[in-house]
């Protein structure tokens, strides 16, 4: 057997077990709070960067614990969008674009970072580190909203945070084996052990291979990583835990498919697949002669991401804790050929980044208060080109070095005006300075060159109020910014090649609120967000250059309501319903084109999830049946609203069913998501051949078994 056939091993599956949503914790197998009590289980979050109850957060965080992440199947950030209200998270090539709340970034050019920040253990992670393979987690953590104070410049839309399992000081050894359709397998298997009385390891090997979804055989898996994790704990007073991970990608990145045209008349049809089944990628028969540069082929990558980090804490007094964050992160990913359709293409990305942060908190009475000090330096280049190994070949980007650095110092303090009333204040001042330099995308010969820096201070006021022991009031104003960037053009005396900063104003406010002994929860946000200058992008596979702009004003009103009943012990009852209503207030292009109450992409107005499990006693365990469904509207996917993408009202609905040993030693079910084979676009382009547009698709319906083990 060859190398790559020995990485075979397990599977990413199972139902999107438990809708969790904002400032709620889904009580799985082997949580015992919620199995001995009939009620809804607390969680600890660290989404603000200190320790707190989630019911007592005054946000909208949504918080997936191991259990709920292994039932769902997560094997990646993208089988998480399900688990995220008003989120999506979806495959363009390597990258993952995150949208929370209608606000995330669509083009994947070095150009642009992401407008929601995606950290591991603390540590920012660049847009393609984003597709790393998810496993032995802590927990996982989104929280919508700018949070500038506490996270900086990549925040404007909100932060996603992973957390990895940590060493313990026991001897243990875990792991999920999950085999299923498009002869998937997947296996994780997770070491730990103390070395010593101080210190403990952790060892994790996570391996996922499955076929094509595509005719081509693309979009495939075969994956492999590692990590490594060492807790060294002298005295209850100092801990540091260093961690270490590595990605190899040997699948096939997805190819594009063609929307918007009917193929038996060949006339627009907005929803229409040239395929009866859409994730066919070939153009057989009559459509021969829609490939004039040949049909499309399994695409090919290239893909090495290494990240290394650390978390070193001592307590200087019972009350004073100093944190310091380390991280280094490093990435290739080339992808040659993948296809827009029937246009050949090719992508290069390559990342350095180096970061350092030092926090200072603690509890002086009635203040909890953290100060912190963060630098950062990322340092990159990226490539893309159209109509490879033609005469027909240009760059739809050419960035030969991007480099932007930073620091920031910041601040969050909460005081106890009352044992029921509190007051936060926070404020971050920070500066960016970014350089780069490439070859102009509008004549593809000029070289440009691009130089700037960022000043910004951005705030928070929020107030909470404990109208009884289980209900509280919470409302927040604060800001957040993007730094501006470039376009990829030359500069002249007449015509500047900059785009300008985005920032945001922020009202947020809600209740939190639990009833009937903790069997009944109820949580609403209601928010308004005011964007400035937003970056807006797409990206039409026809055009050299595809100019970024800013929006002068976009407004995002909205409502979040979450409701989990929980009456036995044996069932749970889950529903969220999101409304967002993303529109562009001002927004004139430069060329005069006019996109006013146009809303922004990948910005479904409704979107409502819900969940319901019972467990059924018997023998030495028992059996859990369970089933989820997730419905969006309507939303398109670029800001133009081209013909062909926009993505029709859709449901996708998912089971599993589990049985459990009471002593939480094994697991053992089988799961099955997208039951009605639902076709969903995720990242989407103008243009194609025929067009007029083209589509990534998220995963056709999958099914398999699970088990899991843990001595």
């Amino acid at each position: 057997m060859n190398m790559k056939g020995t990485r075979k091993l397990w599977l990413a599956g199972a139902s999107l077990a438990a809708i969790i949503t904002p400032g709620t914790a889904f009580a799985q197998a082997g949580e015992e709070g919620a199995q001995s009590s009939g009620g809804i289980e607390d969680i600890v979050v660290t989404a603000q960067k200190r320790s707190e109850n989630l019911q007592k957060t005054p946000a909208a965080v949504t918080a997936l614990s191991p259990e709920v992440l292994t039932q769902a199947g997560v094997t990646d950030l993208r089988s998480v969008q399900a688990l995220v209200p008003a989120a999506r998270f979806q495959p363009e090539g390597n990258t993952t674009q995150v949208f929370l709340r209608g606000i995330g970034s669509n083009l994947d050019f070095a150009s642009i970072e992401q407008s929601v920040s995606f950290n591991f253990n603390g540590i920012y992670i660049p847009r393609e580190g984003t597709s790393a393979p998810l496993y032995d987690l802590e927990r996982i953590e989104a929280l919508p909203g700018p949070q500038g104070t506490l996270y900086g410049r990549s925040a404007i839309g909100g932060t996603v945070n992973v957390s990895f399992a940590r060493p313990k000081h026991k001897t243990e050894i875990s792991g999920v084996l999950e085999a299923g359709n498009y002869s998937l397998l997947h296996g994780t298997v997770v070491g730990n052990a103390p070395l010593t009385d101080t210190l403990a390891i952790r060892l994790a090997v996570d391996y996922i291979y499955h076929k094509g979804y595509m005719e081509t055989g693309s979009d495939s898996k075969d994956t492999i990583s590692a990590r490594i994790g060492l807790l060294y704990e002298p005295n209850s007073d100092v801990s540091i835990y260093w961690w270490g991970y590595t990605a190899h990608k040997y699948g096939s990145t997805p190819n594009l498919v063609n929307k918007g045209l009917d193929p038996n008349t060949f006339t627009f049809s907005e929803n229409a697949f040239l395929r009866d089944r859409p994730w066919d990628d070939l153009r057989p028969g009559a459509l021969a002669g829609t490939a004039p540069f040949g049909q499309p082929t399994r695409s090919e990558q290239n893909y090495r991401n290494w990240v290394t980090g650390a978390e070193v804490n001592f307590n200087l007094s019972d009350d004073v804790k100093l944190t310091y964050i380390p991280g280094y992160f490093f990435l290739h990913s080339e992808v040659e050929p993948y296809w827009l359709g029937v246009i050949p293409a090719y992508k290069l990305d390559r990342y350095k980044e180096i970061t350092q942060e030092l926090r200072l908190s603690g509890n002086s009475g009635k203040l909890d208060w953290l100060l912190g000090l963060y630098g950062y330096r990322v340092t990159g280049r990226g490539q893309g080109r159209v109509l490879i190994n033609t005469p027909l070949e240009f760059f739809s980007s050419n960035v030969l070095s991007n480099k932007l650095e930073g620091a920031a110092v910041f601040g969050q303090g909460t005081y106890s005006i009352s044992d029921p009333l509190r007051v936060t204040i926070g404020g971050r001042l920070g500066t960016d300075r970014r350089r780069a330099n490439g070859i102009s995308l509008e004549d593809q010969v000029t070289p440009y060159a691009f130089r700037n820096t960022y000043k910004r201070f951005d705030y928070k006021v929020g107030v909470e109020f404990d109208v009884a022991p289980q209900i509280m009031l919470y409302a927040t104003y604060q800001t957040g910014y993007q730094p501006g960037t470039y376009n990829e053009t030359f500069a002249t005396p007449t015509q500047t090649n900059a785009v300008k900063t985005a920032t945001l104003d922020a009202i947020s406010g809600g209740f939190k609120a639990r009833f009937f002994d903790n069997k009944l929860q109820i949580n609403n946000e209601v928010f308004f967000y005011t964007y400035k200058d937003l970056f807006m992008q797409q990206y039409d596979a026809s055009k050299a250059y595809n100019q970024i702009f800013n929006a002068a004003k976009v407004t995002i009103p909205g409502n979040e309501l979450d409701i989990v009943f929980q009456p036995t012990r044996d069932d749970q009852l889950k529903l969220n319903v999101s409304y967002i209503k993303a529109r562009n207030k001002d927004f004139i292009t430069p060329a005069g084109d006019n996109y006013n109450g146009f809303s922004t992409p990948y910005a479904a107005d409704w979107t409502i999830s819900g969940g319901y499990y019972h467990d059924f006693h018997f023998g030495s365990g028992y059996l859990r049946a369970q089933g989820d469904a997730r419905y969006e509207s309507s939303f398109w996917s670029d800001f133009v609203h081209t013909p062909g993408v926009r993505q029709k009202a859709y449901v996708k609905a998912n089971a599993n069913i589990t049985y459990y040993a009471d002593n939480g030693g094994w697991s053992f079910g089988a799961w099955i998501k997208n039951i009605t084979n639902e076709a969903v676009i995720a990242a989407t382009a103008a243009a194609g051949i025929p067009g007029p547009a083209t589509a990534y698709l998220e995963a056709p319906r999958t099914y398999g078994v699970r088990g899991t083990f843990n001595f």
